[in-house]
């Protein structure tokens, strides 16, 4: 029997709900601390000069619409138009048309093919403001601009008959219906068979209607055709689909999207399978961008979207989602992105981090045993001289003497024992699991790694060399040696356990470090990893990657804290949770 077993048994059960109470606490902390790193990150990339709109060429052709045109489109398309905090706008699909319209209206052919796209993607959403606009237009001045106001401005005033024209012209491809009665007509009648037709027609876009073929559709009770009829009002049903549904019936969904919208996500119906989870993601994070154009909120909804409704709103919403929208540079999903840089970063820290505590801890054990003795001043000159030597020029002299090349002396090359650039050689790819192109992976990273190791040698083995000289004229320790108790198990058994506590402390910084990457090591050794990306980011203003990367480095700042100081009471007993 132990003694003392049964005490120690009931200490333990009455430390769980001490320890549950705390990380709750904690966790609750997390959240709160998270929300307030968010709000600066925002506000801090907002904030800075400089916006990801600019382009580096302007169009050549200047009756496309112009730089300051494209620039505008830009910060639409972004979400960069938008009220940084409330929005007063009320924005819905009606809303979305009439901005539709108007941009149609504009004497640019720039903005006359953007919008037409939006029009024909929002198709029967917008007939009933497109017949608003045509009286609008019949009784407006000569002198207006897109918006029907006033001006005095050349640039920017439209023709309204030409507005006429043209909207009527595109009736048919709004409406989904194409009369052949309507080559007879002149544009007045025209207009006059398409406000009749209108009333005539306009309950087939009820919501219960629509939602009724949807489902027929879905269930393969009907063709696509009746689908397409309802157009734009199809749309959120049909996402809903893409949400909830099955395999079958998402396929279904996907194929009426591509035919409504536009967009084809899905190479084709014998590739499902393999993209199925690509493609519902892409629809996902369309419909999150797009989903204004579709839906008519209603009070309630009007009112969540001014707060919900802009660039802070859509981009917290996308963090309660973990889906942090698409990256402005690459056009694709950012979290896509992470997935794809993220396993070499995390490989070389691992490794990183791995070598520098399985170096340093010794050493540092060694340098505190050893201490003022010769080896330890030479450990301690090693350290402090490979930690005062910068990375770039480290990384670069390991290239130019272990990878190959001509050498200062005639007629002599640096060996080629390691690779020059990359993870892995031509021909050879590591996501494969190919065992010749995972070593081939590993012999490429014994150089970045390095270079990412030497410098936290010096500053942990110090750390380990200081706690261990603390706790080594402790006490116990002194009554361990009286006690016949030899070095080496005082060392191990004793003096090491309660000398981890600063190491525990720096350990709380490695979480982060598994996903920051290094800048400087992936940039000498052309690794795509995510200090690369978090590089570009910066430079392009690409703000969903930037965002993204700071919220998960400061959420997995906050858990390695957390374990860390629960590691503390694991190490040390006399450390509670009071």
């Amino acid at each position: 029997m132990v003694v003392g077993g049964p005490e120690e048994a009931r200490r333990r059960i009455g430390l769980a709900p001490a320890v549950l109470q705390y990380v709750v606490k904690r966790l609750l902390l997390m959240i709160v601390t998270l929300f307030g790193i968010t709000v600066i990150t925002f506000a801090v990339t907002r904030l800075t000069p400089g916006e990801p709109v600019a382009v580096s060429q302007r169009p050549a052709n200047s009756d496309q619409g112009g730089y300051d045109s494209l620039l505008e489109q830009n910060r639409r398309n972004l979400g960069l138009d938008r009220p940084m905090v409330f929005n007063f706008n009320f924005e819905d699909r009606d809303w979305k048309a009439r901005q539709a319209l108007a941009d149609y209206c504009r004497p640019t052919l720039f903005w006359q093919k953007s919008a037409e796209r939006n029009l024909r993607m929002a198709s029967t959403i917008a007939f009933a403001p497109a017949l608003e606009r045509l009286d609008a237009l019949a009784v407006a001045g000569s002198d207006i601009d897109h918006t029907l106001e006033p001006t005095t401005n050349a640039n920017r005033v439209i023709d309204p008959d030409d507005c006429i024209t043209r909207i009527v012209a595109l009736l048919p491809s709004l409406a989904q219906e194409r009369p052949e009665s309507l080559d007879d007509l002149d544009r007045s009648g025209k207009i006059a068979f398409w406000k009749s037709w209108y009333e005539t027609n306009s309950d087939r876009w009820h919501n219960d209607e629509v939602r009724a073929t949807v489902e027929t559709y879905i269930n393969e009770g009907s063709e696509l055709d009746g689908v397409l009829q309802k157009g734009g009002y199809a749309v959120p049903y049909l996402m809903q689909v893409i949400h909830k549904g099955r395999g079958g019936q998402q396929l279904r969904a996907n194929n009426a999207l591509s035919a409504l919208t536009g967009f084809s996500y899905l190479g084709s119906s014998e590739t499902w399978a393999e993209e199925r989870a690509t493609v519902l993601q892409r629809w996902k994070s369309f419909y999150n961008r797009d989903r204004a154009r579709f839906l008519d909120y209603g009070p309630v909804g009007d009112f969540l979207n001014v707060f919900r409704n802009t660039q802070f709103g859509i981009w917290f919403g996308q963090i309660m989602r973990f889906d942090f929208g698409e990256s402005f540079k690459y056009n694709r999903s950012v979290n896509e992105l992470i997935l794809d840089r993220l396993p070499i970063t995390f490989m070389l820290s691992v490794l990183s981090i791995f070598f520098s505590y399985l170096i340093s801890i010794p050493l540092g054990i060694l340098s505190a045993i050893r201490r003022y003795r010769p080896d330890d001043k030479i450990i301690t000159l090693l350290l402090f001289i490979l930690y005062s030597l910068p990375t770039f020029w480290v990384g670069q002299m390991l290239l130019l003497t272990l990878t190959g090349g001509p050498s200062p002396w005639p007629g002599h090359e640096w060996p080629e024992l390691f690779p020059t650039r990359g993870v892995n050689s031509e021909g050879l790819d590591w996501t494969t699991g190919h065992p010749e192109a995972i070593v081939d992976l590993l012999w490429h990273l014994v150089l970045p790694t390095f270079c990412i190791t030497y410098g936290s040698l010096a500053f942990i083995s110090r750390q380990m060399r200081s706690a261990m000289l603390e706790t080594l004229n402790e006490d116990y320790i002194r009554t361990a040696y009286a006690k016949g108790l030899s070095g080496t198990a005082a060392i191990l058994r004793h003096a090491l356990r309660n000398s981890l506590i600063p190491i525990i402390t720096i350990s709380a910084g490695l979480l982060p470090d598994l996903i920051a990457g290094s800048i400087v090591v992936e940039s000498i050794f052309n690794i795509p990893g995510m200090g690369m990306l978090a590089f570009e980011a910066i430079l392009n203003r690409d703000y969903p990657v930037i965002n993204a990367i700071l919220f998960f480095s400061a959420a997995l700042t906050l858990l390695g804290i957390l374990l860390a100081d629960l590691s503390y009471a694991i190490i040390d007993p006399r450390i509670s949770y009071d």
